[in-house]
């Protein structure tokens, strides 16, 4: 035998199992065990060791009233044996409920005649805790009503009623109960021992944690702004109710229960209540009585796994959990506005449901019931056993954003005018609008892999399902659902990358019609595809758009030039000359986005300036001053030309024009004619520079020469950097007005 295992031995006391009792040994070892794990708690929680035991407990066979599974005085220990010679997991409950008393007893003298801390901390080391807190539920005023009458606490309704209360101190990561635990470290007799009263038990020492708010960006999932501690887990309250609905099949019409204090939930209840009334009455009630025909409804259905993955350690295991009347489970303020987000994605109907609350529901009758009419609400309260709010919570959603707002000791309705001073600052902050671009418009989706490493979902008929943490074809998934990562941008790769592009917002399915190119013309199947569009739309924020399109075509631009860029990226998005009615897409003839890219105030600050008016695409290209030389073959530039070179006497471009000199002749007189044309047909197939200044040919090959970068259309980019000029000015010079 090892010196550890002495050591512990030693610090258990002579058990003697009386005869009578069988089998003696395999009690004997249950109560040893028992000990032994109660001295580490107390030494846990203590923090000190146990004394060592004094005396031997004697453990004897007794005739108990029924519902009496054993009983204690010091060194005795009474146990009810249901058969003879059988010890079950039941019996050995109850000796290790027992045992408790005795070990406390001994290690705790001081609270001997605290009958109220001693049934407790039985309860809570025995293993009961869970088992007592099964069946119907019970409020936190009836469990207190029950401790506070003066019956016994040895029967069942008041061994309920103490579980209900010792949970609610219970934190996720606790192994007892705080109450317990602060109690045991007052057993060392230098401070008069207070009993334990059902009021301390009632006086709920989860913290609230401080106040908090979070603005979340409903497009690209963005914090936009925030305040407090966001990532911390805390009670939630009522706020989960919708999606107690979101996950359901169907929810049924339920009588209210007249007297039953869970549905006293507004001055007059209807004869019959439906699930969108007791929403927005935020009725306990109903959804008690809900689960009690349902059970597993209070699982969420498919919307269970998104809670899990925003961090719920587990998923409801009762409705008084899910509705937040059992403060055993937890979210972040961060985890709740993502999950807003997403049924917001999926059920737009849920949404013009909540906007009702203003008017019919838990916030109407408010001086300011009206505005907040204008957002679709949702409200919760944590309480303790007193009714008295430990923190209330208010969620809201417009249609760019998801506010959650937590205020420690405070109902919603108390603090509903600071919620609406948060909804006008969200509606200030500038290009938070939608913006959507056909993506990956040169490659098709089984080309392009996604990612969300934790937290992304495909929001399906049926309601959100998980994605793979792992790389998956874009075409694989795309046409299952939109696709929503809650907790970070989408990572996004396509060929010959090797680390993924950031994609902050939401892809969907959208399949464009053919593209039939006009009678005769000769198309390749890269034109093809980029003049009929892509199938995957992204949706994002105009900020992050317009900044992930400076970051594509001139990541290096500052200062004026570069608010001159934005604002005609921004006006470009709105202006559908490009695609008909489709989005602007992302390469070839339209602006290059390849993902998101962090925005700045200033950036922002540009885009609140005033649109630009002139109608239609507004072109731009980096432009400059640099000479260039390029030599393609003759048959690429006459296909792209549309006729031999044979004629041609030269090529001239400028400003986006090409002009073309052949010479022909009339009636045998041979002339120079000058025709012109755009450049783009020519610069785009051949891929050169800009458009070129000068050409020559001979044998196979034709020579380009010019100067900068692009078709020379409208905002010359390096030309703006140099000219000095203020963002109003560089876009009067490039587009007039």
């Amino acid at each position: 035998m090892t010196v550890a295992a002495l050591v512990i031995l030693a610090a258990v006391p002579r058990l003697t199992v009386a005869p009578g009792l069988e089998p003696a040994f395999e009690v004997q070892r249950a109560a040893a065990a028992s000990w032994e794990s109660l001295d580490a708690v107390f030494s846990a929680h203590a923090s000190r060791p146990a004394p060592a035991p004094r005396g031997a407990i004697v453990i004897e066979r007794s005739r108990l009233e029924p519902g009496r599974g054993g009983r204690s005085e010091l060194g005795r220990v009474f146990l009810r044996q249901q058969t003879p010679g059988a010890f079950t997991s039941l019996e050995k409950t109850w000796l290790a409920h027992e045992v408790a008393h005795q070990f406390l007893l001994q290690a705790c003298p001081v609270a001997a005649a605290d009958p109220l801390f001693h049934e407790a901390f039985a309860i809570t080391t025995s293993g009961e805790l869970e088992a007592w807190r099964e069946g119907d539920y019970q409020s936190l005023s009836e469990a207190a009503k029950v401790l506070g009458g003066g019956a016994s606490l040895d029967t069942e309704k008041a061994r309920r009623a103490l579980a209900r209360l010792l949970v609610e101190t219970l934190g996720p990561d606790d192994r007892l109960p705080r109450v317990i635990s602060r109690r045991l470290a007052g057993c060392d007799g230098r401070t008069r021992w207070a009993p334990l009263t059902v009021d301390e038990l009632m006086a709920l020492d989860r913290s609230a944690g401080a106040a908090a708010w979070v603005i979340m960006s409903r497009h690209s999932g963005e914090v936009l702004a925030s305040q407090g501690d966001l990532s911390t887990a805390r009670p939630f309250g009522s706020t989960l109710k919708p999606f107690l609905l979101a996950g359901a099949a169907t929810t049924p019409a339920l009588a209210p229960r007249v007297g039953d204090q869970e549905w006293a939930c507004g001055e007059v209840l209807p004869e019959t209540m439906r699930a969108p009334e007791a929403v927005l009455l935020s009725c306990n009630g109903y959804f008690l009585d809900w689960a009690a025909q349902a059970p597993g409804v209070e699982r969420f259905g498919p919307w269970g796994a998104v809670f899990l993955a925003l961090g719920m350690p587990r998923l409801p295991e009762h409705m008084s959990e899910a509705i937040g009347l059992r403060s055993t489970l937890s979210l972040s303020p961060l985890a709740l506005a993502a999950a807003y987000r997403l049924l917001g994605e999926a059920r737009p109907d849920l949404l013009t449901l909540m906007r009702r609350n203003g008017r019919e529901g838990t916030l109407a009758k408010l001086p300011q019931s009206e505005r907040l009419a204008q957002v679709a609400t949702k409200t919760g309260t944590v309480r303790d056993g007193a009714s008295r709010p430990l923190a209330g919570w208010l969620v809201g959603v417009t249609d760019d954003f998801v506010l959650v707002q937590v205020v420690p000791g405070r109902a919603p309705r108390q603090f509903s005018e600071d919620f609406l001073a948060l909804v006008e600052r969200a509606r200030r902050l500038p290009a938070r609008d939608p913006v959507e671009v056909q993506v990956f418009s040169l490659l098709t989706p089984s080309q392009v892999d996604v990612r969300c490493e934790r937290g992304g979902f495909v929001v399906a008929r049926d309601g959100p399902a998980a994605l793979s943490s792992d790389w998956a074809r874009l075409a694989d998934v795309l046409g299952e659902g939109r696709l929503v990562c809650l907790t970070a941008p989408f990572d996004v790769r396509i060929p010959k990358t090797t680390e993924g592009r950031p994609y902050a917002g939401v892809f969907r399915r959208d399949a464009p019609a053919p593209y039939v190119p006009p009678s005769g013309a000769q198309v390749t199947e890269r034109e093809r595809r980029a003049r009929t569009g892509s199938e995957a739309l992204f949706r994002t924020t105009r900020l992050l758009y317009v900044t992930g399109v400076l970051a594509s075509e001139d990541a290096s631009i500052v200062g004026e030039p570069r608010a001159a860029l934005a604002r005609v990226i921004s006006h470009n998005v709105d202006t559908r000359e490009r695609h008909g009615s489709r989005p602007v897409c992302d390469t070839t003839h339209c602006q290059v986005f390849q993902g998101a890219a962090r925005a700045s105030e200033s950036d922002a600050e540009t885009l609140t300036r005033p649109p630009i008016t002139k109608r239609g695409w507004l072109p731009f290209s980096r432009g400059g001053d640099e000479p260039w030389t390029a030599t393609r073959p003759r048959r690429e530039v006459e296909k792209a030309l549309g006729f031999s070179l044979a004629s041609v006497a030269r090529l001239e471009a400028s400003g986006g024009v090409l002009r073309v000199t052949r010479t022909v002749s009339d009636e045998g007189v041979p002339y120079e004619d000058t025709q012109a044309m755009s450049c783009e047909p020519l610069r785009g197939p051949l891929k050169l520079p800009s458009c070129p200044t000068g050409a020559s040919w001979s044998g196979a090959a034709v020579e380009f020469t010019g100067v900068g970068r692009g078709h020379g259309l409208g905002l010359d980019v390096e030309a703006a950097r140099k000219s000095g000029l203020n963002q109003d000015a560089l876009l009067e010079a490039a587009f007039g007005g």
